[in-house]
Protein backbone atom coordinates (compact mmCIF):
# COMPACT_ATOMS: atom_id res chain seq x y z
CA UNK A 1 0.00 0.00 0.00
CA UNK A 2 1.45 3.32 -1.00
CA UNK A 3 2.28 5.52 1.99
CA UNK A 4 -0.12 8.10 1.55
CA UNK A 5 -3.16 5.89 1.92
CA UNK A 6 -2.19 4.55 5.26
CA UNK A 7 -3.64 5.19 8.37
CA UNK A 8 -2.68 7.74 9.98
CA UNK A 9 -1.77 9.69 6.69
CA UNK A 10 2.12 9.67 6.19
CA UNK A 11 2.34 13.37 5.10
CA UNK A 12 5.68 14.67 3.35
CA UNK A 13 7.34 16.33 6.24
CA UNK A 14 8.01 13.04 7.73
CA UNK A 15 10.46 11.44 4.99
CA UNK A 16 13.82 11.47 5.93
CA UNK A 17 15.77 13.83 4.91
CA UNK A 18 17.92 12.54 2.44
CA UNK A 19 14.77 11.61 0.68
CA UNK A 20 13.73 15.05 1.34
CA UNK A 21 16.81 16.41 -0.37
CA UNK A 22 16.38 13.77 -3.19
CA UNK A 23 12.68 14.86 -3.54
CA UNK A 24 13.50 18.73 -3.62
CA UNK A 25 16.27 18.42 -6.30
CA UNK A 26 13.69 16.11 -8.92
CA UNK A 27 11.44 18.94 -8.28
CA UNK A 28 13.99 21.81 -8.80
CA UNK A 29 15.26 20.07 -11.88
CA UNK A 30 11.85 19.20 -12.91
CA UNK A 31 10.99 23.12 -12.13
CA UNK A 32 13.66 24.52 -14.49
CA UNK A 33 13.01 21.97 -17.58
CA UNK A 34 9.30 23.51 -17.39
CA UNK A 35 10.19 26.81 -17.17
CA UNK A 36 12.94 26.71 -19.98
CA UNK A 37 10.94 24.54 -22.30
CA UNK A 38 7.00 26.76 -21.96
CA UNK A 39 9.84 30.19 -21.84
CA UNK A 40 12.51 29.65 -24.07
CA UNK A 41 12.03 26.92 -26.16
CA UNK A 42 8.47 27.34 -26.89
CA UNK A 43 8.64 30.87 -26.77
CA UNK A 44 11.77 30.78 -29.19
CA UNK A 45 9.49 28.45 -31.65
CA UNK A 46 6.24 30.24 -31.75
CA UNK A 47 6.35 33.84 -30.31
CA UNK A 48 3.29 32.45 -28.57
CA UNK A 49 1.35 33.46 -31.36
CA UNK A 50 -1.14 30.83 -33.18
CA UNK A 51 0.71 31.45 -36.22
CA UNK A 52 3.88 30.65 -35.11
CA UNK A 53 2.27 27.65 -33.98
CA UNK A 54 1.36 27.00 -37.27
CA UNK A 55 4.35 27.72 -38.55
CA UNK A 56 6.42 25.52 -36.56
CA UNK A 57 4.42 22.22 -36.81
CA UNK A 58 3.29 23.32 -40.53
CA UNK A 59 5.76 25.26 -42.18
CA UNK A 60 5.66 28.76 -43.33
CA UNK A 61 5.09 28.36 -46.76
CA UNK A 62 2.08 26.23 -46.32
CA UNK A 63 0.58 28.39 -43.19
CA UNK A 64 1.12 31.36 -45.84
CA UNK A 65 -0.84 29.65 -48.34
CA UNK A 66 -3.61 28.54 -46.58
CA UNK A 67 -3.91 31.84 -44.15
CA UNK A 68 -1.97 35.04 -45.99
CA UNK A 69 0.07 35.07 -42.88
CA UNK A 70 3.65 36.53 -43.46
CA UNK A 71 6.66 35.50 -42.00
CA UNK A 72 10.13 37.26 -41.01
CA UNK A 73 12.28 33.76 -40.56
CA UNK A 74 11.79 30.61 -42.33
CA UNK A 75 10.46 27.81 -40.72
CA UNK A 76 10.41 24.26 -42.48
CA UNK A 77 7.51 21.99 -43.02
CA UNK A 78 7.62 18.71 -41.04
CA UNK A 79 6.92 15.56 -43.10
CA UNK A 80 4.64 13.08 -40.83
CA UNK A 81 7.73 10.73 -39.76
CA UNK A 82 9.29 13.88 -38.40
CA UNK A 83 5.96 14.75 -36.52
CA UNK A 84 5.47 11.13 -35.18
CA UNK A 85 8.97 11.32 -34.12
CA UNK A 86 8.29 14.60 -31.68
CA UNK A 87 5.22 12.68 -30.52
CA UNK A 88 6.84 9.51 -29.75
CA UNK A 89 9.14 10.07 -27.06
CA UNK A 90 6.96 13.16 -25.83
CA UNK A 91 3.78 10.29 -25.49
CA UNK A 92 5.91 7.75 -23.47
CA UNK A 93 7.71 10.54 -20.97
CA UNK A 94 5.14 13.00 -19.76
CA UNK A 95 3.06 10.63 -18.69
CA UNK A 96 5.34 9.30 -16.37
CA UNK A 97 6.36 12.41 -15.33
CA UNK A 98 2.80 13.02 -14.73
CA UNK A 99 2.31 10.07 -12.56
CA UNK A 100 5.24 11.33 -9.90
CA UNK A 101 3.75 14.76 -9.51
CA UNK A 102 0.24 13.13 -8.83
CA UNK A 103 1.69 10.83 -6.33
CA UNK A 104 3.23 13.60 -4.51
CA UNK A 105 0.21 15.42 -4.85
CA UNK A 106 -1.47 12.74 -2.78
CA UNK A 107 1.16 12.88 -0.38
CA UNK A 108 -0.30 16.54 0.43
CA UNK A 109 -2.80 18.06 2.26
CA UNK A 110 -4.67 20.19 -0.17
CA UNK A 111 -8.50 19.70 -0.61
CA UNK A 112 -9.43 17.01 -2.12
CA UNK A 113 -11.43 19.02 -5.20
CA UNK A 114 -7.87 20.62 -5.37
CA UNK A 115 -6.16 18.06 -6.30
CA UNK A 116 -8.61 16.01 -8.91
CA UNK A 117 -9.18 19.49 -10.53
CA UNK A 118 -5.52 19.85 -10.92
CA UNK A 119 -5.30 15.83 -12.44
CA UNK A 120 -7.92 16.45 -14.73
CA UNK A 121 -6.86 19.79 -16.13
CA UNK A 122 -2.94 18.17 -16.18
CA UNK A 123 -4.19 15.74 -18.00
CA UNK A 124 -6.10 17.30 -20.83
CA UNK A 125 -3.24 19.85 -21.18
CA UNK A 126 -0.66 17.11 -21.31
CA UNK A 127 -2.63 15.33 -23.90
CA UNK A 128 -3.38 18.02 -26.17
CA UNK A 129 0.66 19.43 -25.45
CA UNK A 130 1.67 15.59 -26.59
CA UNK A 131 -0.30 15.38 -29.26
CA UNK A 132 -0.59 18.90 -30.63
CA UNK A 133 2.24 18.94 -33.47
CA UNK A 134 0.21 15.78 -35.06
CA UNK A 135 -3.14 18.14 -34.69
CA UNK A 136 -1.82 21.66 -35.85
CA UNK A 137 0.06 19.02 -38.83
CA UNK A 138 -3.12 17.77 -40.07
CA UNK A 139 -5.34 20.91 -39.77
CA UNK A 140 -4.09 24.29 -38.59
CA UNK A 141 -6.91 25.72 -37.91
CA UNK A 142 -6.33 23.87 -34.44
CA UNK A 143 -3.25 25.58 -33.02
CA UNK A 144 -5.08 28.32 -31.00
CA UNK A 145 -5.65 25.46 -28.48
CA UNK A 146 -2.08 24.68 -27.69
CA UNK A 147 -0.97 27.76 -26.23
CA UNK A 148 -3.29 27.50 -23.59
CA UNK A 149 -2.52 24.12 -23.37
CA UNK A 150 0.99 24.41 -22.86
CA UNK A 151 0.06 27.25 -20.14
CA UNK A 152 -2.01 25.05 -18.40
CA UNK A 153 0.20 22.13 -18.47
CA UNK A 154 2.99 24.52 -17.23
CA UNK A 155 1.20 25.80 -14.57
CA UNK A 156 -0.45 22.63 -13.24
CA UNK A 157 2.80 20.80 -13.75
CA UNK A 158 4.62 23.58 -11.60
CA UNK A 159 1.55 23.73 -8.95
CA UNK A 160 2.30 19.68 -8.50
CA UNK A 161 5.94 20.19 -7.82
CA UNK A 162 5.38 23.45 -5.68
CA UNK A 163 3.17 22.50 -3.19
CA UNK A 164 4.16 19.22 -2.27
CA UNK A 165 7.81 20.47 -1.85
CA UNK A 166 6.63 23.63 0.12
CA UNK A 167 4.58 21.13 2.27
CA UNK A 168 7.64 18.58 2.67
CA UNK A 169 10.13 21.26 4.68
CA UNK A 170 7.30 23.57 5.94
CA UNK A 171 4.64 21.22 7.36
CA UNK A 172 2.57 23.93 9.04
CA UNK A 173 -0.09 22.80 11.83
CA UNK A 174 -1.35 19.96 9.63
CA UNK A 175 1.05 17.58 9.74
Amino acid sequence: MPPYLSIPHFHLSKLPLTTKVALTCFSLALLFAILFVTIAVFGDRTDYETKGVQANFAGDERVTRETGAKFEKMYTEHKKRSIYDIVHPHSFMMPLIYFVLCHLMEMTYAPRGLKIGLYVGAFVAMMLVIFSPLLVWTNIALAPVVIPAVVGMGFAFIVMLVLPTFQMWFPGKAA
